[in-house]
């Protein structure tokens, strides 16, 4: 049974089992720990980098997504510059730099989804501004309210169950990898890659797991607060009284009196009944022009995910965490890596880089989300759009190579399935990005930038990536 104790600052500590020492100075031993225990303190460790303590100083998750990718994104520009510096440039991991990049990108997705699509304005009017009913009729293919909502949630549940999966097997390689002095545990790496189980981990971690967004148990928790919502049942009251909706008939008035009413009260009230569970954070709504009729999106998007039993197995399927090919691989290139000459590292570099891509997009994300037939729509309609308006309308998906949300210059952005000529923008999308077979050829033309500037601008990118490095206490 574990022992408690309590460090200098008044942190509890959890000692695994007991050992006894001798009282001759400077005598050492090596106490030889389970491959399991440490896979728990590697789980543990991205457990922490998403959560901060609260005033009893336990760890609580940070309910705000968009938190969680600055927080995400910073751990792995943190984990590229750190593995150079514990192994004094002999072994770089390699792929974290560019997943950086991309989750700085994801946190830009969350802000446009809010000030761009949710907060209202005159470009969402014409679909928004009806009762929901009205909406339906009018646009089958959903509001933006709908489509967008709809991205921010997978948004939230692939970028912090991605991280559960492949952070910790490369912090792995950082903390028990290597040692203290530098050098390589070669035989660790190779004996411990296939022993990682989330059914073996400490009691704490595991059940921290399981309580994670989007698993079955928040699930259920999700619902339940949804059935009891008193925000949402006020708000709705304030229809009652107004007569049927009829389209354009009698009443419209009554109705618009009715919504502003009800959008009044989400926004003044919504906060009293969030603890982590509304997409995005309750403390973004007051801003919203139309809160109620984006909470009654908002219900119906979760309602849909929650009930979506084919997609939650698949998600406990993932986090089981077990041993892929992929990772088998990338714990050899990375093995085979250390203290080569500079050419032949950043050849094995590239190697990680699309080892990892695939165990990120095909063995987690495409189960995960990609898997969706209501998101594969969304995205591309979504794509459809921005296409035909140049991005006025809807943002290209476009990865940009800076710490900030965008820059101008061409040789630091790459764009999927960009139109290739002033008809091309009309004739509509050649490929769609939920397609594995699309996003991998995506994610191609994405490494092979990436590379490029990495090889021929590496001072610019580092300075990029230190800045995000710099979000690991946001």
């Amino acid at each position: 049974m574990a022992n408690k104790e309590i460090d200098a600052q008044g942190y509890e500590l959890e000692v695994v089992g007991q050992c006894k020492t001798n009282t001759r100075p400077n005598s050492q031993f090596t106490q030889q720990v389970e491959a399991r225990h440490l896979w728990s303190y590697a789980q543990e460790e991205a457990l922490v980098a998403v959560s901060e303590q609260g005033n009893g100083k336990c760890w609580h998750l940070i309910t705000d997504p968009e938190r969680r990718a600055k927080r995400i994104a910073a751990r792995y520009a943190d984990l590229y510059f750190a593995s150079g510096e514990k192994s004094q440039g002999k072994l770089q991991l390699y792929w974290p730099a560019l997943a950086a990049f991309v989750v700085k990108d994801i946190v830009e997705a969350y802000r446009y989804s809010r000030d761009e699509v949710l907060n209202g304005g005159w470009r969402n009017a014409m679909r928004t501004s009806f009762a929901p009913q009205v909406v339906a009729q009018l646009f089958t293919d959903g509001s933006p309210y709908e489509h967008s909502l709809r991205v921010y949630a997978a948004l939230a549940k692939g970028n912090l169950w991605l991280f559960m999966d492949i952070y910790p097997w490369l912090w792995y390689v950082l903390e028990y990898g290597l040692n203290k002095d530098g050098s390589l545990n070669a035989e660790r790496l190779t004996s411990h890659v296939s022993q990682r189980n989330a059914e073996e981990f400490q009691d704490q971690s595991k059940s921290a797991v399981k309580e994670l967004p989007f698993g079955a148990n928040w699930l259920g928790r999700l619902k339940g607060r949804m059935a009891n919502d008193p925000v949402y049942a006020k708000a709705s009251s304030y229809f009652d009284a107004a007569p049927a909706w009829g389209g354009m008939e009698a009443g419209y008035g009554q109705h618009l009196g009715s919504a502003y009413a009800a959008h009044r009260y989400v926004k003044q009230h919504i906060k009293e009944y969030d603890n982590g569970y509304h997409t995005p954070l309750s403390n973004y709504w007051p801003k919203f022009e139309e809160a109620f009729y984006v909470m009654d999106e908002e219900r119906r998007e979760l309602k849909r995910v929650a009930d979506d039993s084919a997609a939650t197995a698949r998600l406990q399927k993932v986090a089981q965490f077990k041993v892929t090919g992929e990772m088998e691989t990338t714990y050899r290139t990375l093995i085979e890596e250390y203290g080569v000459k500079p050419a032949a590292k950043f050849a094995l570099q590239k190697s990680e880089l699309n080892i990892i891509a695939a165990q990120e997009q095909i063995n987690i994300l495409q189960p995960l989300i990609y898997a969706d037939p209501k998101l594969i729509k969304t995205m591309d309609v979504n794509h459809f759009i921005s296409r035909a308006s140049l991005g006025a309308l809807s943002p290209t998906y476009t990865l940009y190579f800076s710490a900030a949300p965008r820059n101008d210059d061409p040789n630091r952005k790459i764009t999927f399935d960009p139109a290739t000529g002033p008809l091309d923008y009309f004739t509509g999308r050649k490929g769609s990005l939920p397609n594995p077979q699309d996003r991998m050829k995506y994610v191609g033309q994405i490494a092979e930038k990436f590379n490029n500037l990495m090889a021929r601008n590496r001072a610019y990118m580092d300075r990029e990536l230190q800045t995000i490095r710099g979000w690991l206490n946001a």
